[in-house]
Formats: C-alpha cells, structure tokens, sequence
C-alpha cells in the first residue's frame, strides 16, 4: 500500500540549509552579513543569482560571491527564508549583526529587494505583510515608511502606493496630529495630491452614509412616534356608541 508523505515534513528540512556550508556555492555579501547559500535553491524563486554569477557581471563573479549593495541585511535574510521555506519571519534574526528593520520598513526592505531581484511571488507576499502591519497604526513609522516606498519604488509600481493612500485616509485624524505631517511630505506630491482626493471622496461617501442612517432613524421615529398616540379605531367607535352621562340636577 502506497504510503503518502507530508509534504510539509518533507520541506521543512530544506530551511536547516540556509547559511549552511555544505554544497552550498554562492556567497551573499551585504551590509555587515555574509550568506551562504544553494543556488540551485535561489534559482526556483530568481533568476538574479544565476545571471550575477556568470563571469563579468560582478567582479566577485569569479569566486560566486554576489554583494548587494543598499539593501538591508534583515531583507537579505528574510528572502532567503523565503527561498527555503516559502515564507519569512516578522520576528528579528539574532544571529544577525544588524538591528532590525522597523515595524513597516522590514516589509517595504523586503519588497523592494524582491522588485529588484525579480521575485513576484514574494513581492505579494511582502505587501500582504505590510497591509496587515498598518492595521496596528503608528504615525511617525508611517512617515518613514511612505518616504521610503516613493523613494525605492516605481511610479507605476501602484499596489504598494496605494495601499498607503487608503490606510492614510483611515487614520487621518491620528495622522494630522503628527505636528511634522505637512513638512515631512512637501516633496511627496505623488503621495499627497491622490491622498487629498481621496480622503475628499472618502469624506463624501462616510457622509451619505451618515446622512442616510440619520434619515432612516428619523423615519422609524416619526412612525413609532405616530403609532403610539394615534387612537385604535375600535376604541374610537365604542366610544361614540356609549351616551354621555349627565351630571344630576340639585
């Protein structure tokens, strides 16, 4: 009888291979981190490192060292979790010589890494990520957060931008109480003219549909209101069948 295995189980050995010496090929340099890593492993999730690799593309090409420059090391570690396991971690890497990546900026690290690097699937993974990290609000993050998406991201790279629109504009009063808002975001047009659109539409929208609540709480009123002064009309016809009863005379 044929015995199925979990697959789960069977892959959960794979992330025992990241950073390790054994067969791996391919060194990754970055900030104050060197990686060890498969690159037969990195090649199902980017083709980057095949392409770095070949001789003139870097000048450590020679030896399968590959240094990425202006990336962080936590992003560097998060996609290779990634590479190994099909997931990264939220959680900081102590084994790591660097401080980890803030709350917003270690999915923004990550994303932007896998723009360049060309990894889609961990592209939507990263976002997701990020729309679930905005749900707990933090002004000043959000600030670095939105100045480093426009900084390293593409014009028409518009999932990311405009998923920082809509939380902008769910947390507009926690927003402008963030005395530096306006000056931080003089240079960010792109950012600001679609948000001012947006919270103006929003606004709109949260109107109607207070007004229209409003107006249907009034209507049930009126019509309660109505029905418990108006006179049943069977008491109304009892009442001008009975005669009146005359005072006696002295």
């Amino acid at each position: 009888m044929t015995k199925f295995i979990d697959t789960r189980a069977f892959f959960a050995g794979f992330i025992s291979l990241l950073n390790s010496d054994v067969h791996s090929y391919l060194t990754i340099k970055v900030e104050n981190s060197t990686f060890k890593a498969h690159q037969n492993i990195l090649a199902l999730r980017t083709n980057f490192f095949t392409i770095a690799t070949k001789e003139g593309r870097f000048a450590e090409s020679k030896d399968n060292t590959v240094t990425l420059q202006e990336h962080s090391a936590n992003a560097v570690w998060r996609f290779l979790t990634y590479c190994y396991s099909g997931q990264y971690s939220d959680t900081a890497n102590k084994d790591l010589n660097e401080d980890d990546d803030s709350i917003y900026s270690r999915h923004v690290r990550v994303y932007v890494l896998a723009d360049m690097l060309g990894a889609l699937d961990l592209k939507a993974i990263a976002a997701r990520k990020l729309e679930n990290q905005l749900k707990q609000w933090n002004s000043e993050e959000f600030i670095r957060c939105v100045q480093e998406v426009y900084d390293k991201t593409s014009k028409t790279d518009l999932d990311i931008r405009n998923m920082l629109i809509y939380a902008a504009t769910s947390n507009m009063a926690e927003v402008m109480k963030f005395g530096s808002f306006c000056k931080e975001f003089e240079r960010y047009g792109e950012f600001t003219s679609p948000l001012i659109l947006n919270f103006h539409s929003h606004s709109a929208k949260v109107f109607e549909e207070m007004t229209s609540s409003h107006t249907a709480e009034l209507q049930k009123v009126k019509k309660e209101t109505k029905e418990e002064i108006a006179v049943p009309q069977n008491i109304s016809r009892e009442a001008s069948r009975t005669p009146l009863h005359r005072l006696p005379s002295k």
